[in-house]
């Protein structure tokens, strides 16, 4: 299969929008929606690094586009269309891209994205995938890092650490009396779990300063104040985990601050006025988000770890870094 037959039966059928031109051209053409703004970004994959070599080619596909779609809803956007680089290792049976095309196309129609294009290439090396999402936002422009208040409440969506637990059960590295909950967090690291897309309209509406949690609650938190110039002072005994992470806590094989330094959560944390505590709880009874406040912003520099008998905690690492 050439090139051409291989964009023609995998990927085309994704190219939902006609200024996608069927994937027939070099290009494609693009204007946002009245009254909105584009925003873009990007993000790649790399096998051995950002998912094992053994983890199926669909749920691949879903994190691939989770990674990026937790970008945008984080700055207050819309998943609107997308990119896709294709590097597919000359060793590996091209037929498998069915299966990544399976993945891709489920999260696609999920989230009401079109594939406007791409391009796709072979490597001697391993399986190497990029993806650039465009989105819309109000023409206020999205929620930055830098914005982030004196007195705003620090609030977080979903649950933390099931990420870095998911990689260690993928790995057969963790074992705990549900083996059940093993299975369900090595599920949420392959395909991992973030907002609704209703977290997007939320965060236009009440956030000062927003962030998506991919290298680490701790670390993410610390740009936001880092770019706004105030301390962020985090609650460690609020941080929302879910009842699998619990169970590793209850059985001694995590610690809190493992939990909250390592990345690949793709929730969102964000600033906002106190004021905007009912606006924030009452989106969250009528999405169904699960949002939780866990902490302040106040003077001063970096990341504050408390607890609720208000000792400090030292931190030691903040979380991933690239490089």
């Amino acid at each position: 299969m050439n090139e051409f037959d291989l964009i023609k039966t995998y990927f085309a059928p994704l190219a939902t929008s006609p200024d996608a031109f069927g994937l027939e051209d070099d290009v494609a053409s693009l204007n946002p929606p009245d009254g909105r703004q584009l925003i873009i970004t990007t993000d790649s994959l790399v096998e051995g690094v950002h998912f094992l070599s053994e983890d199926p080619l669909e749920t691949v596909a879903q994190k691939l586009l989770r990674v990026n779609i937790s970008d945008v809803l984080a700055k207050g956007g819309t998943p609107w269309a997308a990119v896709l680089s294709l590097t597919w290792p000359s060793g590996r049976d091209v037929r498998q891209i069915s299966s990544f095309a399976d993945g891709l196309k489920a999260d696609l129609e999920h989230w009401g994205i079109s594939l406007m294009g791409g391009d796709t290439t072979s490597t001697p090396g391993p399986l190497m995938l990029g993806f650039t999402l465009l989105a819309h936002c109000p023409q206020t422009g999205p929620i930055r890092r830098a914005g982030a208040k004196q007195g705003d409440d620090i609030w977080v969506t979903g649950t933390i650490g099931d990420g870095y637990l998911g990689l260690k059960a993928a790995r057969g590295e963790l074992s705990l009396s549900r083996p059940e909950d093993v299975a369900l967090l090595a599920w949420r690291y392959r395909v991992p779990e973030i907002p609704d897309l209703s977290i997007a309209d939320l965060i236009s509406n009440v956030a000062h300063a927003s962030a998506d949690v991919s290298d680490g609650l701790v670390a993410d938190i610390d740009h936001i104040a880092k770019a706004s110039n105030f301390q962020a002072v985090i609650a460690l005994d609020d941080v929302p985990f879910s009842s699998a992470a619990k169970l590793c806590l209850e059985e001694k094989k995590v610690g809190r601050l493992e939990l909250i330094t390592k990345g690949d959560d793709y929730q969102t944390v964000f600033t906002a006025p106190p004021e905007a505590k009912a606006a924030i709880l009452r989106a969250s009874l009528q999405h169904g988000l699960d949002i939780t406040k866990i902490g302040k912003i106040q003077s001063g520099q970096g990341v504050l770890l408390q607890r609720s008998n208000g000792a400090t905690i030292p931190i030691r690492s903040e979380g991933w870094k690239h490089f």
